[in-house]
């Protein structure tokens, strides 16, 4: 009877020592996939290794080493897909130029990316299952793109420009409902370097969508939305 306790005292010491390696062990592999030998200013200087949890249970973390930067999407299977890379060589920059998470809508995620200093930025959705790029845009209206001072995006669509500048579109990326109104630039007096800017806050009352821009000669004025408006929608 002693010995078969004492049997059973040792395999559990030894399924208890075996779990701590392995725990161990996985946790050295992720430091060395944050890590570069090769430049210590880099180890303080680029992105966060933190892994983010969305509501679908995926993960999303960035790693790096001393020759490249990414971004990967884990789902709940397990599978890993790598949705965004930065050359090393801009390791300092990888917040501003690299996949920035702005918005998680129930069945994909928004990213912000290329920000130059003062200039617009790029935006991208993808599928948070499956890591596939769903569609790409230019720069958005009122969402914030400062790099260091946001709020959250609590909106479940986003609002563009078409490229000719004369609609404005409101695209639920979920649903594919679109919304695009007509609305002329240039004869609303919004002929800034970048006139996505001139509009500086929106608010959604019920149905109605009201934008609020400042226009190139300084008039505060808005433009109101009726989501609801069949006439727009496609």
């Amino acid at each position: 009877m002693p010995s078969l306790f004492l049997s059973g005292y040792i395999m559990k010491t030894f399924l208890t020592l075996a779990c701590f390696i392995l725990t161990l062990g996985q946790l050295y592999g992720q430091k060395k996939k944050c890590y570069c030998d090769k430049d210590s200013l880099m180890n303080n200087a680029t992105v966060s290794c933190k892994t983010q949890i969305l509501r679908n249970k995926s993960k999303l973390y960035w790693q790096y080493n001393c020759d490249k930067i990414w971004l990967t999407l884990e789902n709940t299977k397990g599978q890993k897909v790598i949705i965004d890379e930065i050359p090393v060589g801009y390791y300092g920059y990888t917040y501003r130029l690299g996949f920035h998470l702005v918005k998680e809508f129930e069945k994909s995620i928004l990213f912000r990316s290329g920000c130059p200093a003062n200039g617009p930025c790029n935006y991208t959705i993808i599928d948070k299952n499956t890591g596939k790029k769903l569609d790409e845009f230019r720069q958005l209206i009122c969402i914030d793109t400062h790099v260091t001072q946001e709020e959250k995006y609590q909106f479940d669509f986003i609002v563009y420009a078409d490229s000719t500048y004369k609609k404005i579109i409101v695209n639920y990326p979920d649903t594919k409902y679109v919304l695009t109104i007509p609305f002329d630039f240039q004869r609303n007096n919004l002929t800034a370097r970048i006139p996505e800017f001139q509009f500086h806050n929106m608010k959604k009352n019920g149905n109605i969508l009201t934008l609020f821009y400042t226009t190139t000669d300084d008039n505060k004025l808005d433009l109101k939305i009726n989501l609801k408006n069949k006439k727009y929608s496609h």
